[in-house]
C-alpha cells in the first residue's frame, strides 16, 4: 500500500518557503518540503533512476538530485526547462558567481544592439528592449553559444546550469519591470494598448535590478548546507513533450509529478515574457508553442475523438459538457477537454513504459470544473493508468478553499463554493 511514503499536504506555502524554491515560484507547482519528503521516505537505492514528465520549474528533480538519485525532467516549454536547469546549480560553484557577472556586465556594455524585430518590443521601448538584449547576448556569448546568429530557446535543452542561472535573474529582471501588466488572472499577462504606453526604464536602473537578482540568488546558494546538491549526482533536464519520452523501457524507478491543469491555462502566453527573453517571436512561435502544450486553450485542427479506453468518469464527464445548454460548451470547450484527455492518455502510456516493474508513479492532481459539472481528475486518471498498468496503492486527498478557477467572479452564479480537492496518487506498475 506504499504506507511508508511520507505524504504531506503539497499545496505551496509563500510564507514558509525559502531558498531556491522561492527563485521562480511557479503557480502550477507543488512545493520543495512536499517533495523532498516524499522521495526521501521512498526508500530508493543511491542512484535510482528518477523521472518527472511534466517537470515545470524543477522542484523534484531538484529534490531527487539531493536526495542523490539520477534525476530526468522534461518540459515542453523551454522557459521551465531554463528555469528547472538554473535550481541545478552546485553550491560549489558559487564563488563562480561573482567573477561571472562582472564579466556579463562588462560584455554587455560593449554591446551595440538596435532592438528591431525583438520580442522585447512586446512591452518594453527600443531602448529597454537593447539593452535587456545586450545583457542576454552578454550570457549567451561565453555562456551557452559564441555563434552570435544562435538563439537561447533553442539552446534551452542543452544550456548549463551556471547559464540558466543567470537566464532565470534576467527572467526576474524583466517581470519586476513588466509588473503592471500582470493581470488579476496570476497565469496571464496583458500587452501594452500602445506603442506609447510600453514600458521605458533606462539602462542604469535594468542592470541594477539584474544585479540584485543575481545577487539575492547567490546569497541563498552560499546560504545552503555544503552537502546539499550534489556535483557528481547526474541529472537531465531538456525540453520534451510528455507524450513521447526519450528513456528505455523499464528503466525508471520513481515518478513524481503533476499533468497542467485542466482549466485551459495558457501556459504560453504565462511565460510569453521568459519566451521573449530567449528569442522566441510572439505572433508565430509562440502560436506554435501554445498548440503543443498539454492543456492549452487553443483548438488543434484535427481533435481526437473520445476514447472508451479514457474509461467511464471521464467519458461521462464529456457527455455531461457536450450536452451542456451553455453557449460554446460542445463547439469549443469540449474539444478542448478531448484535446486534454487525449494528451495526457497518451504520456501516461508512455509514463508506464519507462517506469520498472514494481517501480512507483506519484501523481498530484487536482479535481476541475466546468459550469457545476464536476471533473473527478483523481477518477479519471486511476481509470487511465490502470488500461495501462499502473495500478493504485494509495491515494491521500487534501481539501482546497480556494482555487485558480474561482478567480473569475462569474464562476460563482453556478459554483457558489470554491472548495475542491487536490489528490496524491500513488501507482504501481504490475
Amino acid at each position: 500500500m506504499l504506507d511508508h511514503f511520507v505524504i504531506e499536504n503539497p499545496k505551496r506555502r509563500p510564507d514558509i518557503a525559502a531558498g531556491r524554491d522561492e527563485w521562480y515560484p511557479y503557480y502550477a507547482g507543488f512545493s520543495g518540503a512536499f517533495a523532498r519528503r516524499l522521495i526521501q521516505s521512498a526508500g530508493l537505492r543511491q542512484g535510482s533512476t528518477f523521472l518527472d514528465p511534466w517537470n515545470g520549474s524543477g522542484t523534484s528533480t531538484a529534490a531527487a538530485v539531493a536526495s542523490g538519485h539520477r534525476a530526468i525532467g522534461f518540459d515542453l516549454n523551454p522557459v521551465m526547462a531554463v528555469v528547472a536547469k538554473a535550481r541545478l546549480l552546485p553550491n560549489i560553484d558559487a564563488p563562480s558567481i561573482a567573477p561571472f557577472l562582472s564579466d556579463i556586465m562588462k560584455r554587455s556594455a560593449r554591446q551595440h544592439i538596435t532592438a528591431e524585430d525583438d520580442p522585447l518590443l512586446t512591452w518594453f521601448a527600443p531602448s529597454a528592449a537593447a539593452e535587456i538584449r545586450s545583457i542576454e547576448r552578454a550570457i549567451h556569448g561565453p555562456l551557452v553559444c559564441a555563434d552570435r546568429a544562435s538563439k537561447s530557446i533553442d539552446a534551452a535543452s542543452g544550456m548549463s546550469s551556471i547559464a540558466s542561472f543567470f537566464y532565470l535573474a534576467l527572467f526576474l529582471t524583466v517581470r519586476s519591470l513588466i509588473g503592471r501588466f500582470k493581470a488579476s488572472n496570476p497565469t496571464w499577462v496583458t500587452r501594452p494598448a500602445t506603442l506609447q504606453s510600453r514600458v521605458r526604464p533606462g539602462a542604469a536602473e535594468i542592470r541594477s535590478i539584474f544585479r540584485q537578482r543575481v545577487s539575492a540568488m547567490s546569497a541563498s546558494i552560499i546560504a545552503e548546507p555544503r552537502e546539499s546538491h550534489l556535483a557528481n549526482v547526474e541529472c537531465r533536464v531538456a525540453v520534451n513533450s510528455s507524450e513521447k519520452l526519450p528513456i528505455d523501457a523499464n528503466s525508471v524507478d520513481l515518478v513524481l509529478s503533476s499533468p497542467p491543469y485542466c482549466t485551459r491555462i495558457d501556459y504560453g502566453v504565462a511565460t510569453s515574457p521568459e519566451l521573449a527573453v530567449l528569442g522566441l517571436k510572439m505572433d508565430t512561435q509562440l502560436r506554435e508553442l501554445r498548440g503543443r502544450l498539454i492543456g492549452t486553450p487553443t483548438i488543434q485542427d484535427s481533435p481526437r475523438l473520445p476514447d472508451p479506453t479514457w474509461g467511464p468518469a471521464c467519458n461521462r464527464f464529456l457527455k455531461q459538457v457536450a450536452q451542456h445548454p451553455s453557449k460554446a460548451a460542445k463547439s469549443y470547450y469540449y474539444k478542448t477537454y478531448v484535446q486534454y484527455f487525449g494528451a495526457i492518455t497518451r504520456s501516461v502510456s508512455e509514463i508506464a513504459r519507462c517506469i520498472k516493474p514494481n517501480g512507483n508513479c506519484i501523481i498530484v492532481i487536482q479535481d476541475s470544473y466546468f459550469k457545476g459539472i464536476r471533473a473527478d481528475l483523481a477518477t479519471i486518471f486511476t481509470e487511465i493508468a490502470s488500461a495501462k498498468q499502473l495500478m493504485l496503492s494509495r491515494q491521500v486527498d487534501f481539501p482546497m478553499s480556494r482555487t485558480f478557477a474561482y478567480i473569475n467572479t462569474k464562476s460563482r452564479s453556478y459554483r457558489p463554493s470554491s472548495t475542491s480537492v487536490e489528490s496524491v496518487l500513488c501507482y504501481t506498475k504490475r
